[in-house]
């Protein structure tokens, strides 16, 4: 049963440099398991691993894939659990009826590619100029980086294929609904008193923390969207849903120019002539048929 506690702002206070606490701790640990991992599978020091990072050249992208399974691990699934079973003021609700949520899944789900897609061509006419330079610049390393590595994991074959499911889409949806919605969410609305303002802060964490400069509107946005549907259904495994359905959608279309059975020409086409008016129709029936989730638990803020 979900509680409904109202924590001081020094409990909110202590909540968050809890999580972050316990996060960098298993972070630590799980990144250490895997350099042993690795070295007893691969027979590859942290030494060889670093420099082909720090290279570009990605000569070793089984361990590469090794390291983030278990990097994903001790970022945000393991740390949010440990953390929801540490404290019992918060906890998370998961249930679905389909035939209730069904066809709201749907639409938002389209919400989410429409909006997200319509957002990253603005990303690609604007300037982040809001951002200073050097934090300008290192997301753009980082996301140069990412999608490099990104691309090294995509290959042909059923086995690698359905390792990326779980690895890009399964585990992150799981873990950082866990850990931003579940948790961090729930901490910032309660140390600002004020439901928005800790959607969008939680959200534009979420957003740098991706690295990913030219999509940063786009998972701001996807974060805020989740945000509100998680506050207002109080159900994590829609935004769960929601979040495999996003990263899924964008591994198939990484699969499928891996495969040539599309090209990225095709793909810009089928984003920005269909998805984008698609999100847009259904946004503004959405919000003419107020196809919402109603809170069912009463809050202070």
């Amino acid at each position: 049963m979900k509680k409904n506690i109202s924590l001081s702002a020094k409990s909110n206070v202590s909540l968050f440099f809890l999580l972050i606490g316990v996060t960098l701790i298993v972070k630590i640990l799980f990144n250490m398991i895997a350099i042993g991992f690795i070295q007893k599978i691969w027979d590859l020091n942290s030494l060889e691993i670093y420099n082909d990072l720090q290279s570009h050249e990605f000569k070793f992208i089984y361990a590469h894939k090794a390291l983030a399974f278990f990097d994903q691990l001790g970022t945000f699934l393991i740390p949010s659990t440990l953390f929801l079973l540490i404290i019992n003021s918060i906890s998370v609700n998961y249930s679905i009826q389909i035939k209730k949520d069904g066809l709201k899944i749907l639409l938002y789900f389209f919400i989410l590619l429409g909006i997200a897609q319509l957002l990253l061509l603005i990303s690609s006419i604007i300037e982040y100029d809001f951002l200073p330079q050097s934090v300008q610049d290192f997301l753009i390393n980082q996301q140069e980086f990412n999608t490099k590595l990104q691309q090294g994991f995509i290959s042909n074959g059923i086995s690698s294929f359905i390792f990326n499911i779980l690895l890009l889409a399964i585990i992150p949806a799981i873990g950082e609904e866990l850990f931003f919605r579940g948790i961090l969410q729930k901490i910032c609305i309660g140390l600002f008193k004020n439901r928005s303002a800790g959607i969008i802060i939680t959200s534009f964490v979420f957003g740098l923390l991706h690295f990913q400069i030219e999509n940063l509107l786009s998972i701001i946005f996807a974060s805020i969207l989740l945000g509100y549907i998680y506050e207002y259904s109080e159900n994590l495994l829609l935004t769960i849903l929601l979040h495999f359905g996003f990263n899924s959608f964008s591994l198939f279309c990484m699969q499928g120019i891996e495969s040539e059975y599309l090209s990225e020409r095709e793909l810009d086409l089928l984003g920005n002539y269909i998805i984008v008016p698609l999100g847009i129709v259904v946004s503004l029936y959405v919000i003419s048929r107020k196809v919402f989730w109603v809170k069912k638990s009463t809050s202070p803020y």
